[in-house]
């Protein structure tokens, strides 16, 4: 189950600690996560986005995944092995993302969108349902980046970033690890992945939040309804605690990836919140942005139970 709540309704890097020279651009980036208004990779990464999107929307994206391989029809075999490659592929390619970026917290992303890019397309030979997972933190980990980039792109990132009070979850120590051979940041449970299933289902089936969901995000708040209005005011309280309670977990975490996307998602929410007075299409980035770093928690945790 990936719960990815994406319905309706600067810190550009911060500021460098020091002059040590490292073969990565975010090596000195070690302030907390905030909102990024720029990242020169995000150019770069969206056609290898779009690619894989491409390839998993051959079939791969509608199939059953409680299915074992062992139960494959030669269609379904073919669909599995072709996203198999698609990932690995789109891994190979965003090595050099994770070197080129600024933002610390992208540089996890694509870590470990290139980690469990390569642990999905390896267990597919003898695929079970538990790895479904694994492709679970692949999307949400990629979306996560999708989403930023977008919200850049559009200007939604610029014109929030400054509502946004800066986090309180400290920053983890930054990654040493070679992207080439970056593994899964999560190998074993962590002590709050029970809190953050838990977090999840309650925010993703509050009825203010399904409310809320059933909002048609190209609406701007000046064409609102009054009842459509309503649904926002109602669900801005509803999000404030959810961030809070995100940014209490990641800062529970030893988790230094765990603890930058918990940061991330509590930053994009509370972004999301803050526009809404003044909400236009370009804003629902930052939401589906928080919602794709949650889940990569939650896939991440999942996949973890298994190992």
């Amino acid at each position: 189950m990936s719960i990815s709540v994406a319905g309706g309704g600067d810190s550009s890097p911060t500021a460098p600690s020091g002059d040590g020279d490292s073969e990565f651009a975010s090596a000195n980036d070690t302030g907390p996560v905030n909102i990024i208004t720029e990242d020169p990779t995000c150019a770069v990464w969206t056609p290898i986005a779009s690619t894989l999107v491409a390839i998993e929307q051959r079939g791969w994206d509608k199939r059953n995944p409680t299915i074992p391989a062992t139960a494959w029809t030669a269609e379904q075999r073919t669909q599995y092995e072709d996203v198999g490659r698609a990932m690995r592929d789109a891994a190979d390619q965003t090595i050099q993302l994770a070197e080129l970026t600024p933002n610390r917290v992208l540089r996890h992303f694509y870590e470990q969108f290139i980690a469990y890019a390569r642990a999905y397309s390896s267990a597919i030979p003898d695929y079970t349902p538990d790895d479904n997972h694994l492709a679970g933190v692949v999307n949400s980990s990629s979306g996560a980046v999708t989403f930023a980039c977008a919200a850049i792109t559009y200007g939604s990132a610029q014109a929030r970033q400054p509502l946004v009070a800066p986090p309180s979850i400290s920053a983890g120590l930054p990654s040493t690890s070679d992207p080439a051979r970056v593994q899964p940041f999560l190998s074993a449970v962590d002590p709050i992945c029970a809190d953050w299933y838990q977090l999840l289902t309650n925010f993703d089936s509050d009825p203010i939040v399904e409310s809320w969901k059933q909002l048609d995000a190209n609406i701007s708040a000046s064409e609102w309804s009054t009842d459509q209005r309503a649904v926002v005011d109602a669900v801005k309280p509803v999000m404030d605690a959810f961030a809070n309670d995100i940014e209490k977990l990641g800062e529970a975490s030893d988790n230094p990836a765990m603890r930058d996307f918990a940061a991330f998602a509590t930053q994009y929410r509370r972004a999301y919140v803050k526009a809404l007075p003044t909400y236009t299409a370009a804003d629902s980035y930052l939401s589906r942005a928080a919602a794709r770093a949650t889940s990569t928690i939650y896939e991440a945790c999942k996949a973890a139970e298994v190992n």
